[in-house]
């Protein structure tokens, strides 16, 4: 037997836990137990390593002689990854101060090597155990027995609704059937109120047995168009017509009212013209378009002078006559002829007028009528540079305006007699494509406020042609 000798062994190495239980970021307790086998009491301490890393150094320690042990400890944080414990013993004198051990083969020991488990919420329960890794559950509780924690399990009792949707309608997060009907709270229309029955008359998801309100729909009102409008307040009963527009409020909707505008004419009546079907008064007079003997000209006053229900103001041709032209108006051409020192002897001249209908908004078909003889030569100056022969001829006019048509015959005599007639070609006709765009608008609202000025010039250039009118 030596008379010192300081001795460890890998058994003697230990922990204050299980090795089986080791986790990372565990603070534990390395312990070491030191052994005297020589004959004398000896001194020392231990020194802890996890691979080549100093953890720490032990007390020193007196250990009675003859194989006496005593247990050295340093405190620990167990790190992740794999590691080994090395404990190496120093013999220390009374100054404590290391001296050799006669035995150094038996100063240091090695353990196996460890690998811990993690426990990444710190709840000491490893994360391959635990049902809330992330989330500290020491407890581990499971209401539903979904493995799913109930701190981390958005629905703890596993009845389809989740836990803070429980808390806000009153059911209870931890009972999947808190009215006890046998229905699951997340498929129960009344959670709060037993009702296994589930009876929900209204169909409105909320059972009978907590619903204050009945929404059953009533029996569906007659609605014969299908427009969304029951026929007791429908203004157009078998015309689909959602927006019930009724422009003149008349009690009849402009989808079936022959007269949007009750202005006496019809709405078809009104685009064939010109005027507006959704406006009683176009052009802004004071008198309905129905009773406006001048619907597209503004002439309040309705003076027809003729009487030929044309007001003065768009009257192409003055049927008034007068053998002196005092009463004015466009003359017969042998008025005229006389008074421009014609001879009044053509005859076949006389009666010539002009008979014109209007195809489209710009579109017109003129005839010469009236005349005596098939010999006579017809021809026409259509007021924009156009010209044509014969007894009728069809003109469509490039834009609205005021335009003067002159009609010439000449007989087999040579005599010639020229008759105008004034060609009016409304911009606010519903047929004209123009008038949809935004600038064709205020270009419609200037022609309105202009014809009537044009028609007086146009007036002028008749005196010059066929007689004064006045």
């Amino acid at each position: 037997m030596l008379n010192y000798d300081m001795g460890i062994s890998s058994s003697d190495i230990f922990f204050s836990v299980s090795e089986s239980n080791l986790i990372a970021g565990q603070s534990i307790i390395l312990y070491a137990s030191v052994h005297n086998y020589g004959k004398y009491d000896i001194s020392g301490y231990a020194s802890f390593y996890a691979g080549s890393q100093l953890i720490d150094s032990s007390q020193i320690v007196s250990i009675r002689a003859s194989g006496v042990s005593d247990e050295v400890f340093v405190n620990w944080v167990v790190p992740e990854g794999s590691f080994n414990i090395r404990v190496d013993i120093t013999r220390v004198n009374a100054d404590k101060q290391p001296i050799s051990d006669e035995n150094p083969a038996n100063d240091s020991a090695l353990t196996g090597m460890f690998v811990p488990e993690k426990d990444t919420d710190g709840d000491g329960v490893v994360d391959k155990n635990d049902n809330c890794p992330n989330a500290s559950n020491p407890d581990q509780a499971d209401v539903d027995g979904d493995k799913i924690g109930d701190v981390c399990d958005s629905d703890d009792d596993n009845d389809g609704l989740t836990d803070e949707r429980e808390r806000q309608i009153g059911t209870n997060p931890v009972d999947p059937d808190t009215d006890d009907d046998g229905v699951l709270d997340g498929q129960d229309n009344c959670p709060l109120v037993a009702n296994p029955n589930q009876a929900d008359k209204d169909k409105d998801g909320t059972g009978d047995a907590c619903d204050s309100v009945d929404n059953s729909a009533p029996s569906a009102p007659a609605d014969t168009d299908r427009d969304g409008v029951p026929d007791s307040r429908d203004n157009c009963r078998n015309v689909a017509n959602a927006s019930q527009t009724d422009t003149d409020r008349d009690g009849t909707g402009d989808a079936c009212d022959s007269d949007d505008d009750n202005d006496s004419l019809t709405d078809t009546k009104e685009k064939e013209i010109g005027t507006i079907p959704t406006n009683p008064d176009t052009d802004g007079d004071g008198v309905l378009d129905g009773k406006d003997n001048c619907p597209l000209v503004a002439n309040s006053d309705q003076a027809d002078k003729d009487k030929d229900g044309i007001g003065d103001a768009c009257d192409s041709a003055d049927n008034v006559y007068s053998s002196n032209q005092d009463a004015g108006g466009v003359g017969t051409a042998a008025e005229n002829s006389a008074g421009n020192g014609e001879s009044s002897g053509d005859e076949d001249l006389k009666n010539i007028y002009i008979d014109s209908a209007k195809i489209s908004w710009n579109t017109f078909v003129f005839k010469a009528e009236g005349g005596l003889s098939d010999k006579i030569i017809y021809s026409w100056d259509l007021g924009d540079s156009a010209q044509a022969t014969g007894t009728e001829a069809r003109h469509s006019f490039k834009k609205a305006g005021t335009y003067l048509v002159i009609l010439e015959a000449t007989n087999e005599s040579g005599a010639t007699r020229k008759v105008p007639s004034i060609v009016h070609v409304s911009f606010l006709s519903a047929q004209n494509p123009y008038l949809s765009l935004p600038v064709g608008t205020l270009l419609g609202l200037t022609l309105i406020f202009g014809t009537h000025r044009l028609f007086r010039k146009k007036k002028e250039e008749l005196n010059e042609i066929d007689g004064e009118i006045k």
